[in-house]
């Protein structure tokens, strides 16, 4: 483990996430890991948000059976995924764990939009498999999976959470990916 790194701070407060966005329980107070998650549309994070992995499980657990299914498989089926654990190894390099998709290793050089995600347990960063960035076409093969039902509760996700109507708060095609 090391510090979260600036990169998975708050742009919004320029510093460390400090409580889950659901429950608003201090992260440094509870005994559960977080996750920071940030959506870029190019150079401009247009997403954010840090969440406890019980509200986390929570959320998940609205989602459609078959949605949460497609999911799992596509991340247990991917061998990119297993591959990058042993290739990165026992970094603690947050740069390393992100150098190129996590799905299907097209390097950041060559993405223009992708979604970065990061797992935290107080002030510091837990390693494998987080890090990782996900690039905007692994995004949309995640997202072509999901339900109806499961696109509208994350909408709604989105209206409870966020100032604005979803348009203004998503990417225009499609939602953040819950990496």
């Amino acid at each position: 483990m090391s510090d979260v790194p600036h990169l998975f701070h708050s742009l919004e407060h320029d510093e460390p996430f400090k409580t889950c966005l659901t429950c608003e329980q201090d992260f440094c107070d509870i005994s559960d890991p977080y996750t920071v998650t940030k959506v870029y549309k190019g150079p401009e994070c247009v997403f954010e948000y840090a969440m406890c992995l019980p509200c986390r499980r929570s959320m998940v657990e609205t989602f459609s059976e078959e949605s949460r299914k497609n999911m799992q498989n596509f991340f247990d089926k991917n061998p990119h995924i297993e591959e990058r654990s042993e290739r990165i190894g026992e970094s603690q390099n947050h740069t390393d764990w992100m150098q190129d998709c996590a799905t299907c290793r097209t390097p950041l050089s060559e993405i223009q939009d992708y979604s970065i995600a990061c797992m935290g347990f107080g002030s510091d960063m837990v390693y494998d498999p987080f890090p990782m960035m996900v690039c905007h076409n692994c995004e949309q093969k995640i997202q072509s999976r999901l339900s109806k039902p499961t696109r509208d509760q994350w909408d709604k996700f989105i209206l409870d959470h966020f100032d604005g109507p979803p348009s203004e708060v998503l990417k225009p095609d499609g939602v953040p990916v819950l990496v």
